[in-house]
């Protein structure tokens, strides 16, 4: 376990893609797989390797994220020593940078005593061996090590994130956007290994010139003047940058070898408990290929589709290869196909929705007065 290391997560990721699930929240407090928050795989992922301190940047409009991970104790991070620090853009801009967060809040950095720091994105789901990453970063005496993976479905997957020039050392020579222009390529996942004092130079480097910057362009300026290293990830992948990533890495939860891979095979994924009541189905019911989380009521049909909590199917409706979020009502006779539903909308007796697995239909959230 890791007991020189302490973690930033950063959760200023752009919204524009995913507007319409955004409007009031940011992409790390997105749900998906029914129970779970976008951000609970990057914070699992840190308190899995034995990290116990860590640092969340946020946007100004972070009230969602701030109540789902409140004071961390999903994570075991509601601790007198060390924990969970959560910091905030305090300058209200349109776009966060990680960097300048960083720099608005360097007396966090001060106090550490941990040499290393492990900073990663939070838009990327995946159960990931930090600890044995780390390992591999000191033994190699790189500056910065980044965790990747190996892909041939790049044409598909992934478009618009980091695609990365890895040369048979292990050295990363390149990035550039992946525009999907070849199936096989290395994706950046967004996760930084580096000592804490490299992290501080390279805030010094831009902070009285041009510190709106991410710390990933930063990162990837050095390469080819320091040792930039690279740690392939072997296991699943998903993305969350757009709306039809967001309905393709649901959809693939689906599957039981990746729910196995992500949830259940030696390290967990954790996230806040709602204490629900177990979901009731109905005589009449029917429930295939799907995913259904506590607190639901069942009467109708469901095919193919992710349910959040407290969801109510009546009796005659029909859902297939649907995501429906917390607290949403389809009434009897609805036929809806294709759909991301938000939070608390309510469908009229009979209405018929279609969208298509790559244009999926999205029915914003209804705010609850």
């Amino acid at each position: 376990m890791l007991n020189n290391c302490f973690g930033i997560l950063s959760a200023t990721e752009s919204r524009d893609s995913l507007r319409r699930l955004t409007a009031h929240r940011a992409v790390a407090s997105i749900p998906i797989g029914g129970k779970y928050r976008v951000v609970d795989f990057a914070l699992s992922n840190m308190v899995n390797s034995g990290i116990k301190l860590v640092g969340i940047l946020t946007q100004t409009d972070s009230r969602s994220l701030r109540d789902h991970i409140g004071g961390g104790s999903a994570w075991d991070l509601n601790r007198r020593n060390k924990g969970l620090y959560m910091f905030h853009d305090k300058r209200n801009q349109s776009v966060s940078y990680d960097l300048q967060i960083l720099k608005d809040n360097r007396e966090f950095l001060a106090r550490v005593k941990e040499e290393y720091v492990v900073f990663s994105s939070t838009y990327l789901i995946a159960n990931v061996d930090i600890e044995a990453a780390v390992r591999q970063h000191i033994e190699s005496g790189a500056v910065v090590t980044v965790v990747y993976k190996h892909t041939d479905e790049a044409d598909k997957k992934y478009l618009d994130c980091g695609e990365l020039q890895i040369n048979m050392n292990g050295e990363i020579l390149g990035v550039e956007k992946n525009s999907g222009k070849s199936k096989d390529a290395n994706i950046s996942m967004e996760i930084f290994i580096m000592k804490k004092s490299y992290l501080e130079s390279l805030i010094d480097k831009v902070a009285y010139a041009d510190y709106a910057r991410t710390l990933k362009s930063v990162v990837y300026e050095n390469l080819g003047k320091i040792d930039i290293k690279g740690y392939e990830h072997k296991g699943y992948l998903g993305c969350v940058n757009s709306l039809l990533t967001y309905y393709n890495t649901n959809m693939e939860m689906l599957n039981v070898d990746i729910t196995r891979e992500l949830f259940f095979e030696g390290r967990a994924i954790y996230s806040k408990s709602k204490d629900s009541v177990p979901t009731k189905y109905s005589k009449g019911s029917k429930v295939v290929d799907s995913l259904i989380a506590n607190g639901c009521e069942i009467k109708g049909s469901v095919k193919g589709s992710v349910i959040s909590r407290s969801v109510v199917i009546e009796e005659g409706a029909e859902v297939e290869n649907c995501i429906l979020l917390q607290n949403c009502v389809i009434k009897s006779g609805c036929k809806i196909k294709n759909v991301i539903m938000d939070k608390n909308v309510v469908l009229a007796e009979g209405t018929e929705l279609r969208g298509s697995n790559i244009y999926p239909l999205i029915i914003e959230k209804e705010v609850l007065k």
